[in-house]
C-alpha cells in the first residue's frame, strides 16, 4: 500500500513539473503571434481498477474552429478591398482633386469653353489655334486614361503570377504540416505546436484566396476554395497562371488566361480554371479589377470619347478621328446568345482617339466646318451648333407631318391644292368708295365718261383672269358699265357674296362680273368691302385693261390698269441661322413637288426627307441642329383634309401648328459594352457630354469611397474576432499564474505525501534494528 502510494506521489511530482513546463512555455509566448494556449491533460493511472497515480495526455490547444473560420474569412474580405484600393488610388491621382481641372470632364469643358470664345470671334486666327489645341489636350486625356487602365490590368497579370506562386508554396507548406499531423496523431504525439503553424499558413493562404476548411479524423485539415475545390490536403495541387499581354480588345476568358487548378492545361487536358466562380481574397480583386472593375472604366472611357467625337460629326464638325482619320460606325452590340458575339466597333476608341489631321492642317475649318458646305464668311453657324447641339442634349429637331400628303390615294383631288384646301390667293382691292353711288356708275356725278353719248362710249374695261401653269384663262373680257346697269339696275336682285338686293353703284359692278362665265379652276369672285370698295378675288393672275375709259375712268372706280399676279400658298424653312427659304405650294404640284422644293433649301440633303407609309412627311438638317417652320398667310377651306376648313397652313400639311420635334443624341449606352459585349457601365443618367464625362469621373470616385468604408467596417470585424479569438485561445498572463499556484500547489503536496512515505520506511526500516 506505502508502495502505491510513494508511485502515486512520484506520478503527481512528474505532471507537475511537465504542467510547469507547459505554463512556461505559453508565458514565454505570450507575445508571439498565432500562438494559442497550450493545454495539458492527464489521465487516471489504474491498475486492476485501482488508481495508483496519474498519468500526461498529448499537449493539445483550446481553439474555436467557427471562430477561427470567420476570422479567414475576414482576412481574406480585408486583403481583398486593400488590394482594390491600391488600383483605385491611382485612378482618384489621375483625376486629380475636383478643383484641379486635371479630369476628362474638366478637359471636355475647357473645350467647350474655346468654342465660345469662337463664336463672338470665329475667323480669330489664335483662338482657332487655341481651339485645337485644347481638341488635342482632350484626346490626350482619354489616351493617357486608357493607356492607365491597360497598364493597371497588365499591373494586376504581373501580382496575380507573385500570389500564384506565393499560394503554390503555402499550399506546399501546408500539406507538408499536414503529413507531420497525421504521423504525429498515428504515434500519440501532440500536435498542438504544428496546428498553430497549420494554422498561421492557413491564415497567410486566406489573404491570397478566400477559402473553406475541415479537418479530418486523422488530423489533416483539407483547404478548399470557398466553392468546394480541394487545394491541398496531404499533397498540395499546383496551381498555373500563365500572364497575358493585356489591351482594351484582350478579355477573360477569350484572350485572358485564368487560373488552373492542376497545371498548365495544355499539358494537362484535366486542369480545372478555378476563376468561373470567384476567388476572393487578393487574388480574387485582382481578377476583379483585371476582368470587371478595369474593364468597366475602358468602356466607360471608350463610350465618352465615342459619343464626344459622334456628336461633334453630328453637327458638320468631325474634330475627333481613329488612327485611319475616321469616326467608327455606332453598329449596335450582338451578344452570344442570340450571336455570333459583335462588339461595338468603337472597342479601345479611346486609346485612339485625336483630332482631325485636316483641322490640325488647317484650323479654319473650326468655322467653316469639315462637309465641304458653303459658309458665309464670318459666320458662325458651325460653332454655334457645336455649342447649342454638340455639347447640348439635342442632336437635331425634325418637321414631322402627321397628315397623308399623298394625292395619289386622296379622293379629294389630284393636286396638293385641292387636298389640303388651300388655293393660290390674289385679291385686289379698290382705292375708292363707289358704294356712295346710289346710280349707274356712269351716270354718278363727276363721272369721267363720254357724257355726250347715251349710253357713253367711254365706261368699259377689261378684265382676264389666267393661269397657265393649269392652263386656265379667260382671255379679255370688256366689263361695260352700261350693261351692267341693264342688267343689274338699281333695285334688282345682284349676285355675289353679301349682295342681295343691289343698291349701289359698287354691287351693280360686283353682280354683273360676277354673272360673267370665268375659268373655274381660277374661282373668281366680286364683292363689295364695307368701305364701299370693289374687292375682286381670283387663283389666277388677273389683268386689268383701261379699255375706252381709260387710267381715268378706272381711277374714278378705284382701279388701276395692270397685272397683278397670284401668291401661292406657303411656308418657309430656316434651317439654323441661315437665310430661310420659301416654298410654295403651287397648282397643279404633287407630293414629289413639294420634296423637291423642300430638297432645294440649304442644309437638308435628299436623304434626311422622308414620305411614310401612312404619307406622313418628315425632314431634318442634314448637318444637325435647329429647324423652323413658318407659315404664310394661309388657312385651309372645307374642301381640304380638315372638314371644318379655317387650318393654317402649316397646321394643314403637317397636322400641327408647330411640327418641329426635338430629337436627342444617340443615348450613352450602358451595356453590352466591351469586347465581349458583357460590360455596363453602371452610369444611365448621362445627358450632354461633359455631363456623362462627370459622371464617369464621380462613379470611380463612388467606387473608391464605397471600398475605403467597406475596408474599415471588415477590418473592425476583424480586429473584433482577432481579439474574440485571443481572448479564448491565446495566453492570458493573469489566468497562467492562477494555474502556476494550483501546480505549485499541488506540486508542494506530492512532494509532501513523499516525506509522509519516506518518513513511514524509516520507522519501518528502525523496527528491525
Amino acid at each position: 500500500m506505502t508502495v502505491n502510494a510513494l508511485e502515486s506521489a512520484l506520478t503527481g511530482l512528474r505532471i507537475a513539473q511537465q504542467q510547469l513546463a507547459v505554463i512556461s512555455t505559453n508565458v514565454a509566448n505570450v507575445q508571439t503571434p498565432g500562438y494559442t494556449r497550450k493545454i495539458l491533460p492527464q489521465s487516471v493511472r489504474a491498475v486492476e481498477n485501482v488508481a495508483v497515480g496519474v498519468i500526461a495526455d498529448p499537449i493539445v490547444r483550446k481553439v474555436d474552429i467557427s471562430l477561427t473560420r470567420d476570422l479567414w474569412t475576414q482576412v481574406s474580405s480585408v486583403s481583398s478591398l486593400e488590394t482594390k484600393i491600391r488600383y483605385l488610388d491611382k485612378i482618384q491621382q489621375f483625376h486629380g482633386a475636383p478643383d484641379s481641372d486635371k479630369s476628362i470632364a474638366a478637359k471636355i469643358a475647357q473645350l467647350k469653353n474655346s468654342f465660345t470664345s469662337l463664336s463672338d470671334d470665329p475667323t480669330n486666327a489664335s483662338l482657332l489655334e487655341a481651339g485645337v489645341t485644347q481638341a488635342q489636350d482632350v484626346a490626350a486625356k482619354f489616351n493617357e486614361f486608357s493607356q492607365l487602365v491597360s497598364q493597371m490590368r497588365n499591373d494586376a497579370e504581373t501580382e496575380i503570377l507573385g500570389a500564384v506562386d506565393e499560394l503554390n508554396s503555402l499550399l506546399s507548406q501546408l500539406a507538408d504540416i499536414n503529413n507531420q499531423v497525421q504521423a504525429a496523431v498515428g504515434q500519440g504525439k501532440s500536435t498542438a505546436n504544428l496546428e498553430d503553424l497549420r494554422d498561421n499558413t492557413a491564415k497567410s493562404i486566406s489573404e491570397l484566396i478566400d477559402v473553406s476548411f475541415f479537418t479530418r479524423g486523422d488530423g489533416v485539415m483539407v483547404i478548399q476554395t470557398k466553392t468546394g475545390v480541394e487545394l491541398a490536403g496531404e499533397v498540395s495541387t499546383e496551381l498555373f497562371f500563365d500572364p497575358s499581354n493585356i489591351g482594351p480588345s484582350q478579355y477573360y476568358p477569350a484572350s485572358v488566361n485564368g487560373i488552373y487548378l492542376g497545371g498548365d492545361p495544355t499539358q494537362n487536358p484535366n486542369a480545372y480554371d478555378i476563376m468561373q466562380f470567384g476567388l476572393g481574397g487578393k487574388i480574387g480583386a485582382l481578377v476583379d479589377l483585371r476582368d470587371d472593375v478595369l474593364p468597366k472604366y475602358q468602356a466607360q472611357l471608350d463610350e465618352s470619347a465615342y459619343r464626344l467625337a459622334q456628336r461633334f460629326q453630328s453637327e458638320g464638325l468631325m474634330l475627333f478621328t481613329d488612327e485611319n482619320n475616321a469616326v467608327p460606325l455606332d453598329t449596335a452590340p450582338v451578344p452570344n446568345p442570340p450571336g455570333p458575339l459583335a462588339s461595338v466597333p468603337y472597342v479601345g476608341f479611346s486609346a485612339t482617339i485625336r483630332v482631325n489631321e485636316n483641322i490640325i492642317d488647317d484650323p479654319s475649318l473650326l468655322q467653316l466646318g469639315t462637309t465641304g458646305d458653303l459658309v458665309q464668311q464670318g459666320s458662325n453657324e458651325v460653332i454655334r451648333r457645336v455649342l447649342e447641339f454638340t455639347f447640348g442634349t439635342i442632336e437635331y429637331g425634325a418637321v414631322e407631318g402627321a397628315r397623308d400628303v399623298r394625292v395619289s390615294v386622296n379622293p379629294l383631288g389630284d393636286t396638293l391644292q385641292e387636298n389640303f384646301g388651300l388655293w393660290s390667293q390674289n385679291q385686289l382691292v379698290g382705292s375708292r368708295n363707289i358704294a356712295q353711288y346710289a346710280s349707274d356708275m356712269n351716270i354718278a356725278p363727276g363721272n369721267p365718261y363720254f357724257p355726250g353719248g347715251s349710253p357713253p362710249a367711254t365706261d368699259n374695261f377689261t378684265l382676264r383672269f389666267y393661269d397657265t401653269r393649269i392652263g386656265a384663262d379667260s382671255g379679255n373680257i370688256t366689263i361695260d358699265l352700261t350693261t351692267a346697269a341693264t342688267n343689274y339696275p338699281i333695285g334688282s336682285v345682284g349676285v355675289g357674296p353679301g349682295i342681295g338686293t343691289v343698291d349701289n353703284a359698287a354691287e351693280q359692278v360686283a353682280s354683273y362680273i360676277n354673272s360673267l362665265v370665268w375659268p373655274a379652276d381660277l374661282d373668281v369672285e366680286t364683292s363689295v368691302n364695307t368701305y364701299g370698295q370693289l374687292v375682286i378675288n381670283s387663283r389666277g393672275n388677273v389683268d386689268i385693261g383701261a379699255g375706252d375709259m381709260d387710267d381715268v375712268g378706272l381711277a374714278f372706280m378705284g382701279l388701276s390698269a395692270g397685272t397683278y399676279t397670284t401668291t401661292d400658298p406657303y411656308f418657309d424653312i430656316q434651317v439654323g441661322n441661315t437665310p430661310s427659304v420659301r416654298i410654295t405650294i403651287e397648282p397643279g404640284d404633287t407630293e414629289t413637288d413639294l420634296v423637291n422644293k423642300i430638297d432645294a433649301v440649304p442644309g437638308i440633303d435628299t436623304a434626311d426627307i422622308v414620305i411614310d407609309g401612312s404619307g406622313f412627311l418628315s425632314f431634318r438638317p442634314q448637318r444637325g441642329g435647329d429647324i423652323r417652320i413658318t407659315g404664310g398667310p394661309f388657312t385651309s377651306d372645307a374642301a381640304g383634309f380638315s372638314t371644318a376648313g379655317g387650318l393654317g397652313i402649316v397646321a394643314e400639311i403637317f397636322g400641327s401648328a408647330d411640327p418641329v420635334v426635338d430629337h436627342n443624341h444617340a443615348a450613352f449606352r450602358s451595356q453590352n459594352l466591351g469586347p465581349g459585349v458583357n460590360i455596363r457601365t453602371g452610369v444611365i443618367t448621362g445627358t450632354s457630354i461633359v455631363d456623362f464625362a462627370q459622371k464617369i469621373v464621380n462613379a470611380q470616385t463612388q467606387d473608391q469611397v464605397i471600398a475605403k468604408s467597406g475596408r474599415e467596417d471588415e477590418e473592425l470585424y476583424r480586429a473584433t474576432l482577432e481579439k474574440e479569438l485571443l481572448n479564448q485561445s491565446g495566453v492570458n498572463i493573469d489566468e497562467e499564474l492562477a494555474n502556476l499556484i494550483v501546480i505549485q500547489s499541488a506540486y508542494a503536496a506530492a512532494a509532501r505525501a513523499i516525506t509522509t512515505v519516506n518518513d513511514m520506511f524509516d520507522e519501518l526500516l528502525n523496527s528491525f534494528r
